[in-house]
């Protein structure tokens, strides 16, 4: 009876160890997000971002802190699978061109950069607003 105790405790240890080593494995297999930030304020995009790099999983968080409606539209989501996140409600698929932003309101803009460029956007609501995240290869650094 005590050896069967033993085996029982034995194979629970052996689990455990299992499920820590496993763990241990996805963070370490796991790639953090690379974050851009993009105020709108007083008719201008003020863009907060670190150098970027290709296909790592990429957030984009746009506040309008403006008090009229803007857009956020660019060509960087083409192509690539994006989920738009906005006031609870959650949007994706491939080919979203952007979003439009109420006043006091965010957005959040999650992918996968697959091409390196610059990539413009803008306001579709007010033409002189343009902004650009610059994503270069290792190559061309």
């Amino acid at each position: 009876m005590l050896q069967h105790i033993r085996r029982v405790g034995e194979g629970k240890i052996g689990m455990l160890i299992g499920c820590v080593l496993m763990m241990g494995v996805a963070q370490v297999s796991a790639q953090p997000e690379q974050h851009v930030e993009v105020s709108i304020k007083d008719y201008t995009f003020r863009t907060t971002q670190m150098p970027l790099q290709l296909n790592a999983a990429t957030v984009i968080h746009v506040k309008n802190e403006d008090n009229v409606r803007h857009d956020f539209g660019s060509t960087i989501f083409q192509n690539s699978a994006t989920r738009v996140e906005n006031g609870g409600v959650i949007t994706y698929g491939d080919n979203i061109g952007g979003a439009f932003i109420d006043p006091g309101r965010e957005v959040t803009f999650r992918f996968v950069i697959e091409r390196p460029g610059r990539y413009q956007f803008q306001c579709s609501i007010h033409s002189d607003m343009k902004g650009e995240i610059l994503l270069l290869s290792v190559g061309a650094v």
